[in-house]
């Protein structure tokens, strides 16, 4: 009897490798196919919250010449709601540039800023990032979750981008934080947070208490556009972000191990040279 498992497990992980990359290239050229227009229906809509709500002196003086009071034309878009609907073309905008933005890390690995850096302290700056995130404290006080940290493995700079590997930390921790709001009821919200040696790599365990996932989430929770969360919270695009800055610019592995009502772990592995 041949034991062949070891030879399907590396071809299955090939064929996701492909598919995922295949499916960021894809996504790069949509976002830059995007970019331009979102670009000007952003512009536009500040030039006319600009020209309806500002004292310029080109705003008065075409008033002027029409006849009509800056005041009472304020008045007017105010009372049918004007003013609330340009903010929302901005919110709404601002919303997918922020896609965008995500979609084009695939293909800005010559923006790559690569020096060694120490991963305990990025770590700890990306939970300070989490405590003071105004987006984060209008869902979840950080604050209540309990953070233990057991670093092991701190002494030796690791050769990395470190914007990028606090990107994967912040989307990690805040995924993980949201999903233990479903459970804070009935347990406090904890991350523990280990970084240690594993052979030629550093590894970093991200753990939570929350209520973990089944096998079907678990196998798709990588994949670009695929989210759990309400329409509207989540673009599905975090993890695979981050998946992307591991295995592809710093030739790292992420994986995730999680039982449904037993938390969740995502390690991280990167290369120490």
């Amino acid at each position: 009897i041949d034991n062949i498992t070891p030879r399907v497990n590396m071809e299955e992980m090939m064929i996701q490798t492909e598919k995922m990359q295949s499916v960021g290239s894809l996504a790069a050229g949509m976002a830059h196919e995007i970019n331009n227009p979102l670009a000007g229906i952003m512009q536009n809509a500040q030039v006319m919250r600009n020209r309806l709500q500002g004292n310029l002196p080109g705003n008065v003086k075409a008033a002027e010449e029409v006849g009509v009071s800056l005041d009472r034309l304020r008045e007017y878009v105010t009372r049918r709601g004007i003013d609330g609907m340009i903010e929302s073309i901005l919110s709404s905008g601002g919303r997918a540039a922020g896609i965008v933005a995500n979609m084009l890390t695939f293909s800005r690995k010559s923006d790559s800023n690569y020096n060694s850096h120490n991963i305990c302290e990025l770590m700890d700056k990306t939970l300070e990032i989490m405590e003071n995130d105004y987006d984060l404290k209008k869902r979840v006080d950080f604050r209540n979750v309990e953070i233990v940290r057991n670093y092991s493995f701190c002494d030796t700079a690791v050769p990395c981008d470190a914007g990028k590997i606090q990107q994967v930390f912040f989307n990690i921790l805040k995924n993980g934080v949201q999903a233990m709001m479903e459970t804070a009821d009935d347990r406090k919200p904890q991350f523990r947070v280990s970084v240690f040696r594993q052979d030629n790599q550093l590894a970093v365990d991200i753990s939570d208490n929350g209520p973990g996932m089944n096998e079907h989430v678990k196998t798709h929770l990588f994949e670009p556009f695929y989210t759990t969360k309400a329409v509207g919270s989540g673009t599905g695009l975090g993890l695979y972000v981050s998946w992307f800055i591991i295995s592809d610019n710093h030739k790292g592995q992420i994986s995730v191990a999680s039982q449904e009502g037993q938390g969740t772990t995502f390690t991280i592995c990167l290369p120490l040279q």
